[in-house]
């Protein structure tokens, strides 16, 4: 169903801003933007909004040469996040974060090149955050925000967000071939030229892969990026042109017993056809410059997406006949763009207004059966338009050398379309909107440090399918609690920034954030899970320092706590417990770079996140994991450079993942046994050697 009003506003705003790239903002310096390095006693800005201890910069810089096992891993600079995987490396990753089990993006807001990653009413689940199409190398800064303290993050940013912006221009060519065992391939070819008056940066990537386990991955991946630029600081615009196809085999999580009894190794499987394909094409475009007495940013973006999966969790606990193989599909084009102004009322007083506007046309969603990848029966096939249009303001203003405060408001509207293929009654149209404020206090400096009281209310959407369905589509003639279309949370901190120890850079922050409720729309049935509210606290520690002109230490240290607010039930109305099952409690992970003047660069980077509580009780939890990565690179003068990557140097035998739930395998079955409830775990990849060979040209 079109809504004419909806779509004729984002025509517009795309036809406005066609041929412009709000990305380069970023890159060409305009004011409002956080600095990458703590500058003490000056007001930092994040896009225009008072800083907090939990915002920061990564620059390119301390990307080139951190060791990476994948594209996501970038998100790993963000303090306390988690990437991990339990399953193929085409699937989006496992994100965790402030004691948030994200799964594969819920409650972190990713973007790159200005758009959004995270999926709305996606197949596989809600806010899918597939960063697997990213290049790295390619990547200018990236800033981070946690907390849903700040009017211009919207959808999926209670936990934070992160914004990518790949660079505006390079200086030269770089070819770059890596290899590693197990038929690791990547070949990458980056290069910047001059083109009229402005410059164009162009990256294609190839990357094959049959990973460790028994089950050849036979990884297929194509990428490339196209991005021209024009202008300065004074006005500019930019066009940026992606494309991403990817294929794999997955080995997912697998029962513990398996292992244990001899019947497959760690590095096994059960199910051997478990993968998928998928692609991402977008173009974006954005111009800013100055207005009036302010300045503005504009962007408009296009994407075309598509996602095939295959997965088999319980193999035949559920069907003893045909299994429990399942395929999930998603075909979407999506339509967006911003406009943002920054304004100056006085020399004590700026302000920010917004507008942000998103419209997934959703060709096809859903679920079904399968046998050896082939969908057998459909459980759920939708048709669905989602709309969504954000509205933020913000007021910043200096009251003192040493007090200022941003107060802020941001309102999100949506609004769900759904056409059901199979159940008419699940067909419908709901819309829903909120509002949220935001309060920011910075005091200081004092001593070189500066304190920040933050507050905030943040929302999530929920699947569209979830708040209009009526019918269980997996179990007939079984009804769905109704959802609401958004779910709020309210977060509270306190934190400091310091720079008082020369050369060092601290932050430290104690938060605490509650959601109303935690309904999310489970893609692996199709159906609603209600979950309850939930209050998550804790406290993060980041150092960055200088030891001297060649030795760089940077440490965090994350601990948090997620619960319940009430007793939780079994379906006989028993009482389980509060805890909340995968949740993560424990973070630290330490680095340390070396770049001498020889050329010669080297890195050591360890981590380490605690046991998680896999059931309400608290009773079941996994074990922890730590892992070690470390490289060395040489550059040489006349543009060549030689290095080695080190992954999982230690080859621990941690999990990177671990869930406990009922399954029940084929030799089962065969004894008639009856389903067993066990750890499920997805190991650590063994230690990986890759050599890379570069040249600059």
């Amino acid at each position: 169903m079109t809504k004419p009003l909806t779509i004729h506003a984002l025509s517009a705003a795309v036809a406005i801003q066609c041929g412009l790239a709000s990305s380069v903002a970023v890159a060409a310096g305009v004011p409002g933007l956080i600095e990458e390095t703590l500058v003490v006693g000056q007001l930092l800005k994040l896009d225009g909004e008072a800083t907090s201890a939990s915002v920061g910069t990564v620059s390119q810089e301390q990307l080139a040469y951190r060791p990476l096992l994948r594209p996501a891993e970038v998100l790993e600079t963000v303090p306390g996040m988690v990437v991990t995987q339990h399953s193929g490396d085409g699937k989006a990753n496992q994100y965790f974060l402030r004691g948030f089990n994200l799964d594969h993006g819920t409650d972190f807001a990713t973007y790159v090149e200005g758009m959004p990653v995270n999926m709305v009413t996606h197949g596989h689940g809600q806010g899918y955050a597939d960063l697997n199409f990213l290049i790295p190398e390619l990547v200018q800064s990236m800033t981070y925000k946690k907390g849903p303290y700040y009017a211009s993050e919207g959808d999926f940013s209670s936990a934070g967000s992160a914004h990518a912006r790949y660079t505006k221009a390079l200086s030269d060519t770089q070819l770059k071939l890596t290899v590693g065992e197990h038929q690791y391939q990547r070949a990458l070819l980056t290069s910047g030229v001059k083109v009229g008056e402005g410059n164009l940066v162009v990256g294609a990537e190839m990357l094959r892969n049959n990973g460790p386990w028994d089950l050849e991955e036979d990884l297929k991946k194509n990428n490339g990026v196209v991005k021209y630029t024009q202008g300065d600081q004074s006005g500019g615009f930019s066009v940026t042109a992606m494309a991403y196809e990817n294929e794999w085999n997955s080995s997912d999580q697998i029962p513990k017993r398996t292992v244990d009894q001899g019947e497959i190794d760690r590095l096994g499987y059960l199910t051997p056809y478990d993968g998928g394909d998928t692609h991402r094409y977008s173009l974006s475009s954005g111009m800013w410059g100055e207005l009036g007495e302010g300045r503005f940013r504009a962007s408009a973006y296009v994407i075309d997406y598509a996602l095939k999966l295959t997965s088999n969790f319980t193999y035949f606990a559920n069907d003893p006949v045909n299994g429990d193989e399942f395929t999930q599909f998603d075909d979407r084009t999506i339509w967006g763009g911003e406009f943002v102004y920054d304004g100056v009322f006085s020399e004590s007083t700026s302000y920010q207004l917004g507008t942000t506007l998103r419209y997934d046309d959703i060709g096809e969603v859903g679920v079904g059966s399968s046998q050896k990848g082939h969908l057998a029966d459909l459980w759920v096939s939708d048709s669905v338009e989602e709309s969504s249009v954000g509205i933020f303001a913000s007021l910043n203003h200096v009251w003192t050398p040493w007090l200022s405060t941003e107060l802020g408001v941001r309102y999100d509207y949506f609004s769900f379309d759904v056409d059901s293929d199979l159940y008419p009654e699940n067909s419908g149209h709901d819309s829903e909107g909120k509002v949220s404020p935001k309060l920011s206090i910075t005091l200081g400096p004092w001593a070189e440090t500066e304190f920040f009281i933050n507050y905030g209310k943040g929302i999530h959407s929920n699947d569209a399918r979830g708040v209009v369905a009526t019918i269980d589509p997996v179990n007939p003639g079984g009804t769905l609690d109704s959802v609401d279309p958004i779910a709020q949370s309210t977060g509270y901190e306190l934190g400091l920034r310091t720079a008082i120890i020369s050369g060092a850079q601290i932050s430290m922050a104690l938060f605490q954030l509650d959601l109303d409720s935690e309904l999310v729309f489970v893609g692996d049935e199709g159906t609603t899970e209600p979950r309850g509210a939930t209050r998550r606290r804790g406290l993060e520690i980041g150092i960055y320092y200088e030891l001297n002109d060649w030795l760089i230490v940077d440490a965090d240290a994350a601990l948090s706590q997620a619960r319940f607010r009430d007793e939780q039930y079994d379906d006989a109305g028993g009482p389980i417990g509060k805890h909340l099952p995968d949740s993560m409690e424990r973070v630290y992970s330490v680095g340390l770079t070396a770049s001498f003047d020889s050329g010669l660069h080297a890195g050591l980077r360890g981590r380490y996140f605690g046991p998680r509580d896999l059931n309400e009780a608290g009773s079941i939890t996994s074990d922890s994991t730590t892992t070690l990565n470390a490289n060395l690179f040489y550059e040489w003068a006349n543009g060549w450079t030689a290095g080695v990557e080190v992954l999982n140097l230690l080859d621990s035998e941690d999990d990177d993942i671990t869930y406990y739930f009922e399954s029940l395998t084929a030799s089962e079955l065969a004894a008639n046994m009856a389903p067993v409830e066990d750890y499920h775990f997805h190991p650590v990849e063994p230690r990986t050697f890759r050599v890379t060979l570069g040249k600059s040209f």
